[in-house]
């Protein structure tokens, strides 16, 4: 295994050299040593106080804190992990709508921030997303959305040994959601539980791409991958001339965004009773509520970028290949573009500005699909459970960067 070497290009910059070859093709002890290495080097940063070293440690349930130290160092800091990183919302905006600025280095190659490459089966690593099936959702298509979401509610069977009425994410949105997204697809019956599981174990997918998971992780979400791809390659429609099926395959991972979207809006409502019982009220500010998440607590929290070519940027003169994180999380909360940003508003008239996924992001061709599975899941709540609160603790997951959203919220109706 190469050792940690420190880049000459990047000043004072510690990296691990990138794997080299895709999960696939590394046995148990290169993997597991790259990904235990590449976690040391994070956390040794983490711990000398940088802070997207702490962001990609994944170890706090609120990482606000971090990115408000990034924005404190200037639009544009570099960090000993070898990453350009931004909170700035106007920088990060002309990042994002910049064609000098890719998702990979040369010839699709990973730069070594990238902790690993699951190669070809990944459309989150492809440097143009297709299309995605579902990607505009039709009077239908949201008819099937709503049918499911309701169904799924009404299906809830309390658990009379619990003290709270129902888990909101494992007993409600995720099925739904999962359920709502196979039926989009055209996923048949028969094969929904079984497209349910690949997606579960895919969760951590895009945050494997930047902050090490376990050995047994990667190699889940690896399988996954290629099993996904094949269930999606027998569904008629699913893939493009090519054969490949990589629109499908990211509507599905965006099942991940649409349940962590939705867990944040309940999360932020129920924080703020009133906003909650002014959507109930008001169901048609379902979109709203939607719109003001994505600004204040996005699913997707970083979107990391490659220069193509020598390049300027904030003033300074980034070479080619130079890695630069969007804080996408934190864009959404610049007090430059937001008034109060810190209050969750569902009258915000300029909540749509924010830049959480972004139509030239790797999520960009599912956003619809993905606002249109939170919409539905809030007015769905909002009509049969005004009375919604929380009832317990939030559990949230480790090693997640990129992805924020709860994995368990205890809820009670009354």
């Amino acid at each position: 295994m190469a050792e940690p070497t420190v880049t000459d290009d990047l000043p004072e910059a510690l990296t691990q050299p990138p794997l080299g070859r895709t999960v696939r093709a590394v046995d148990d002890r290169e993997l597991g040593t790259h990904l235990l290495e590449t976690r040391g080097i994070h956390w040794i940063h983490a711990a000398n106080g940088d802070p997207y070293g702490i962001v990609l440690r994944g170890q706090a349930d609120d990482p606000y804190p971090a990115y408000e130290r990034v924005r404190a160092g200037g639009a544009l800091s570099f960090s000993p992990t070898g990453s350009w990183v931004t909170a700035d919302h106007a920088l990060a905006s002309s990042v994002l709508c910049s064609t000098d600025f890719g998702v990979s280095g040369a010839a699709g190659v990973p730069v070594p921030q990238q902790v690993l490459s699951y190669g070809e089966g990944c459309p989150l690593e492809h440097e143009q997303a297709p299309s995605a099936a579902g990607d505009v959702p039709d009077a239908g298509r949201r008819a099937v959305v709503e049918g499911i979401h309701r169904e799924t509610l009404e299906d809830l069977a309390p658990d009379p040994a619990a003290s709270y009425a129902f888990e909101l994410v494992g007993g409600f949105v995720r099925p739904a959601v999962t359920a709502s997204t196979a039926a989009a697809l055209g996923v048949p019956e028969e094969r929904r539980a079984e497209f349910a599981e690949l997606v579960e174990r895919l969760r951590p997918l895009s945050d494997s791409l930047l902050a090490p998971q376990s050995l047994r992780t990667v190699r889940a979400a690896d399988e996954a991958l290629a099993a996904l791809t094949a269930l999606l390659a027998d569904v008629p429609g699913s893939a493009g001339a090519s054969g490949r099926t990589d629109g499908a395959l990211l509507s599905a991972l965006g099942v991940t965004a649409a349940v962590q979207l939705t867990g944040n809006a309940v999360l932020a409502l129920l924080a703020h009773p009133e906003q909650w019982r002014e959507l109930c009220a008001r169901p048609g500010l379902a979109a709203a509520a939607v719109e003001e998440t994505l600004r204040f607590d996005p699913p997707v929290q970083l979107d990391a970028r490659v220069v193509r070519a020598e390049t300027e940027l904030a003033g300074r003169r980034l070479p080619a290949g130079a890695h630069v994180v969007v804080l996408t999380g934190a864009t959404g909360r610049d007090p430059e573009v937001f008034t109060d940003p810190e209050r969750f508003d569902l009258a915000r008239p300029d909540a749509a500005a924010h830049l959480a996924l972004h139509p030239a992001s790797p999520y960009g061709p599912v956003a619809s699909l993905v606002r249109l599975q939170a919409e539905v899941a809030l007015r769905t709540l909002a009509g049969r459970f005004p009375g919604l609160r929380q009832a317990g603790d939030v559990l949230r997951p480790r090693r997640a960067p990129v992805g924020r959203g709860p994995l368990s919220v205890p809820v009670s109706s009354s």
